[in-house]
């Protein structure tokens, strides 16, 4: 995990600051120029992004950015960077299906409709 990863998992898991994992994801995609490196940045930014959205409600700005970045998720392995990208998606994906039919619904109200926050889960290789 390169020390980057590992500032962005602290952010996500830890802080659930999901506007700076935004940020801090957002220079390093940008600055990339390797693949498969540089889609997985824009992918993770599009998953903090999504989390994000959920708690602002607006429900299909969550869709959209899932609609973005999960092709990008299925093609990574099941793990990069430490991150447990199968289990991302996964939970990414059952998350989506939780959401409430509506476009929209109050700010912070997520936990009502049974919707979490992803976690990252971290593989270390030894």
């Amino acid at each position: 995990m390169n020390e980057i990863t590992r500032e962005f998992v602290r952010l996500f898991n830890e802080e659930r600051d999901f506007y700076e994992c935004h940020e801090v994801f957002e220079e390093a995609w940008k600055a990339e120029s390797e693949e498969p490196l540089k889609s997985y940045y824009k992918a993770l930014v599009q998953v903090a992004t999504a989390q994000f959205k959920l708690n602002q409600g607006y429900m299909n700005g969550f869709r959209k950015l899932y609609g973005f970045c999960f092709p990008v998720l299925e093609r990574l392995p099941d793990v990069y960077q430490g991150i447990d990208m199968q289990r991302l998606r996964s939970e990414f994906t059952a998350q989506l299906h939780q959401l409430p039919a509506d476009a929209y619904i109050t700010p912070g109200t997520y936990p009502q409709y049974g919707i979490n926050y992803l976690s990252l889960g971290i593989v270390e290789i030894i």
